[in-house]
């Protein structure tokens, strides 16, 4: 398994500084910025690509277009890309008519419309340079038929591809159906586990609104987000012991070994830079590294924390 981290200036300070240690950085499908990173580790794209519209494939959704297939060729070819990411995400606005059918007709429409989809994406790269992310109901913005585990089980099987298991979404996508979020996880597919992304969960309190509100970011987003529980946001205790029934999962055997493990926290952009706390990745990222290589990774944790006694960082 490699640790990775999402691309920001604030990580790339750090791994530079020595301070963290990670085995590839992950970034959004922007050229422009995948042009100007200079770090000795691999770079990967997490694509902004989204099934289960029914259109027969995927759609960008930095555009709300058909995928830009001759711009994903170029970016495989730039980077170290292991495969094609994309969301599991029907939205309200591809099936208008969809509440008012049955229930059962409900998720036959979108385990379809995901399928179709996905599986489209598969013919186009193969089936292991596929995969695919569970996602969240996301305060009304997906649909629920696709974050039931029996539906996202079937759509994998189904496509023959990867599966991405976003820990968050499927904690918050079990808080919305009311399910124990280790149950619900269990019930995916965890056998086809390629990647694995792991963030902290918090209320998105006082703390959080305050740092939008400095970014400028618009009031109508913040308004969204206020008090709600998000992902994203630092690891709590709660969340590294999660993380730690995760691992312990995949040691047993139980579920596929990823080969990457993603920490979401941080990036680029105004929403993801607002929330980068430099000393939260100094501070997280080497516990995540030693959990997940299973170290004490004395040495780098020493050194971060005698240079914050020393006021050697800042966020």
């Amino acid at each position: 398994m490699e640790l990775a981290v999402n691309y920001s200036a604030a990580a790339a300070e750090l791994y530079a500084e020595e301070l963290i240690q990670v085995e590839r950085f992950k970034c959004p499908a922007w050229p422009a910025l995948l042009n100007g990173i200079e770090v000795d580790v691999p770079v990967y794209v997490h694509f902004p690509l989204l099934v289960g519209t029914g259109q027969g494939q995927p759609v960008d959704t930095e555009t709300d277009t058909a995928p830009d297939w001759t711009g994903i060729d170029t970016l495989l070819g730039m980077t170290a890309t292991p495969w094609i990411s994309t969301h599991l995400g029907p939205r309200p606005a591809d099936f208008p008519m969809l509440t008012q059918r049955p229930w059962d007709e409900q998720i036959r429409i979108i385990q379809e419309a995901l399928i179709g989809d996905l599986t489209s994406l598969v013919a186009r790269f193969g089936s292991d340079a596929v995969v695919a992310e569970n996602i969240f109901e996301y305060f009304g913005m997906h649909l629920r038929p696709a974050v039931l585990p029996n539906v996202i089980s079937e759509v994998i099987e189904s496509a023959g591809c990867g599966f991405l298991l976003d820990l968050s979404h499927a904690r918050l996508a079990a808080r919305d159906l009311s399910m124990d979020p280790q149950s619900y996880i269990e019930a995916l597919p965890v056998t086809h586990i390629r990647e694995i992304h792991v963030t902290g969960i918090q209320r998105f309190d006082a703390h959080w609104v305050e740092r939008f509100r400095k970014a400028g970011i618009d009031a109508d987003r913040i308004a969204q987000l206020e008090n709600r529980w998000i992902d994203h946001l630092p690891m709590t205790e709660e969340d590294f012991d999660f993380f730690a029934w995760v691992l312990e999962r995949i040691r047993s055997g139980a579920w596929r070994t990823p080969e990457i493990i993603a920490f979401e926290y941080g990036g680029v952009g105004p929403e993801f830079s607002a929330l980068t706390l430099k000393d939260v990745l100094a501070e997280q990222v080497p516990r995540l590294h030693a959990m997940v290589h299973g170290t004490t990774n004395k040495a780098c944790i020493l050194r971060t924390a005698t240079q914050f006694a020393m006021g050697e960082t800042d966020d």
